[in-house]
């Protein structure tokens, strides 16, 4: 039998390690709570199309008090998403608001800028659809951010956080960009939305400065890409349709940059459909047929690739787009209005300012269409030649019809011979680009030649 020394000192230890057993235990609650807390995600479902802030900013509750009335506005689901200590993984807002057809949020001062990684949503609006079709866009988008009464200098929407997601929105008519990506939105996507008209895709209501800006060292942002459901609308902007200002990685693909949405009717920007500034190792176009974008009915230069103090602005390729109708060049390199070709291609600026082809001749016989010309640029040097047909006395590249690789000897030169698989009419305009195969920069378009009749 225990003497009651001996039970009362048990007793002490039994207590000691029951105590020590809670304490672990509630310790290893905190650490998952605190875990899970960081890494959970939370849906936001804006439910009205009014502009007022959320009352607790803190809550991870979205409830703005509007007459009495607790509802969630997408300024106050961007500062839950803002608050809600997700670094890693992204929030989403949707959209759930009453009635039908479109309903527009009008801000009343520029949006939060996003600094945690968020999914917008505007597809999940009831009667809203993304496109479907190979060309144009049959899109249905039923939530549209108006900026009229946004600011002078305000943007649609500013993203500032990695990962994040913008889709199936009309944003039209703020002071500055419609989307403004800025260092910290690396890795984001732009995509599905209609940015510089109205709902409908046919009537210009354009931001101010212009449609998308891929801004100051943001990096490896998808604008559009390969798949319909992607392809934005970024049209009748007042500056340019799409900016990427001293910024590297990016990619624009699949979309329509002037047009309206059929891809044939003229709605352009007042710029540049695509401008590139100071900016390096950028795609627009990603060699598909589905990555590529229409660039077309611009004020300016279908692309422009410049330089800045600090970047030469190199390595840019443009791949495979359908650029026409523009103002200037359909692509200029240096702002300076067409490049002349150097021996050897030794300058350096904007791409290299990498020669163009140049052909001597195209003409139809036996069936087909046979293209000549050469190349001179870096000695032993691999080129992707891409050719483009053009209506007559054009001279920008409105179809591709194909492309060849070709490779220059020791001096630098190369001769080549092209057959696009399916003929091109007589009276037609031949262009080509040279794209160089080790570090991506693409030329000018080069002279046109007309098809003749041989």
């Amino acid at each position: 039998m225990m003497t009651s020394t001996k039970m009362k000192t048990a007793n002490h230890h039994f207590r000691v390690l029951v105590a020590l057993a809670l304490v672990a235990t509630m310790a290893a609650m905190l650490l998952a709570t605190g875990r899970s807390a960081q890494a959970a995600s939370t849906t936001f479902t804006v439910d009205s199309t009014v502009d007022a802030a959320d009352a607790i900013q803190t809550d991870n509750i979205c409830d703005a008090d509007v007459s009495n009335a607790q509802v969630c506005t997408l300024r106050a689901a961007i500062e839950q998403a803002n608050t809600n200590n997700n670094p890693t993984e992204a929030d989403r807002i949707n959209f759930n608001i009453p009635g039908t057809g479109v309903k527009t949020i009008s801000p009343g001062s520029a949006l939060p800028t996003i600094t945690e990684p968020v999914v917008i949503d505007g597809y999940s609006q009831p009667g809203s659809s993304p496109n479907t079709l190979a060309k144009g866009t049959n899109a249905v988008l039923n939530i549209q951010l108006n900026g009229t009464n946004a600011g002078e200098f305000s943007a649609g929407l500013d993203i500032d956080a990695p990962n994040s997601v913008v889709k199936g929105l009309v944003i039209n008519r703020f002071g500055s960009f419609g989307v403004r990506a800025l260092d910290g939105g690396s890795g984001s996507t732009i995509e599905g939305s209609f940015i510089g008209t109205n709902p409908s895709g046919t009537l210009d209501r354009g931001n101010h400065t212009g449609g998308v800006s891929l801004f100051f060292e943001s990096a490896n942002i998808a604008v559009g890409d390969n798949t319909p459901a992607a392809r934005n609308l970024i049209s009748g902007n007042d500056g340019r349709g799409v900016e990427i200002f001293v910024s590297t990685g990016n990619e624009v693909m699949g979309n329509l940059i002037g047009t309206k949405r059929d891809g044939v009717g003229s709605l352009g920007n007042l710029d540049e459909g695509v401008s590139l500034f100071g900016s390096s190792d950028n795609t627009i176009g990603d060699g598909t047929t589905e990555g590529a974008n229409t660039i077309a009915f611009n004020g300016l230069d279908g692309v422009r690739v410049r330089t800045s103090t600090s970047d030469e602005g190199t390595d840019n390729s443009v791949f495979r787009n359908s650029i026409f109708s523009n103002g200037d060049l359909g692509i200029d390199l240096n702002d300076d209005g067409p490049t002349a070709n150097d021996a050897g291609d030794p300058d350096t600026g904007p791409n290299n300012l990498q020669n163009k082809p140049l052909l001597s001749s195209a003409a139809n016989a036996s069936g087909k269409s046979t293209i000549k010309g050469k190349l001179n640029s870096n000695a032993s040097q691999t080129y992707t030649v891409e050719f483009y047909s053009n209506p007559a006395g054009t001279d920008e590249g409105k179809k591709f019809i194909g492309q060849k690789s070709v490779t220059t000897d020791s001096s630098g030169s190369v001769s080549f011979t092209f057959s696009p698989a399916t003929k091109v009419p007589a009276g037609q305009a031949i262009t080509a680009t040279a794209t160089n195969g080790s570090t991506g920069d693409t030329s000018e378009f080069s002279a046109p030649r007309k098809v003749v009749a041989s």
